[in-house]
Parts: structure tokens; sequence; C-alpha cells
């Protein structure tokens, strides 16, 4: 059972619980055991999770880069817009 895809295995588990009421005490411990082998079989290594932080921290660099060009944007179009208006009302009281 061990090449067995873990979700399956996990599934397979929890039905034998499900249809045995009355279990001996060696067999629950049994599917207890194969039930935490497969969740355990299931999780991510330390390099897959290393990678997929990377991975969530370049993303979030650029969400941060493409934020701060807005910002800067919008900062000079406010700007630019302040200029214009002060550029005309200077001339029209001069």
């Amino acid at each position: 059972m061990a090449t067995m895809n873990p979700v399956l295995r996990l599934r397979n588990a929890f039905r034998s619980i499900a249809t045995n009421e009355t279990r001996a005490e060696d067999r629950a411990d049994e599917i207890a055991d194969e039930a935490v082998d497969a969740i355990t079989s299931y999780s991510y290594s330390q390099r897959e999770s290393d990678l997929r932080h990377a991975q969530m921290l370049a993303e979030l660099g650029k969400e941060m880069a493409e934020l701060r060009n807005q910002i800067l944007l919008g900062t000079l179009l406010i700007v630019g817009v302040a200029v214009a208006i002060l550029t005309v009302v200077i001339a029209v009281i001069d």
C-alpha cells in the first residue's frame, strides 16, 4: 500500500474505521498508523516548502514593485496637475 496515493490511503483508512464499529484494539492501531503514514507522506518536504516560500516571496516582491510604481505615477500625476493649475492661476492673476 505504500505506492498508493496518500489521499486514497487516508480515505481507505477512514472508510475502514467507519465500517467496523466493533473492532479489536490492534486493528484500530493499524488503521491509525496507516492514517498517520498517509498524512506524513502527503506533506511537503523541506526543500519543496523552501521553494514554495521563495516563489511566494518573489511574487510578493513583484506586486510590491508594481504598487510602488503605481503610487509614484499617481504622485507625479497629482503634482503635474497642481503645477498646471498654479500656472493657470498665476497667468490669470497677472
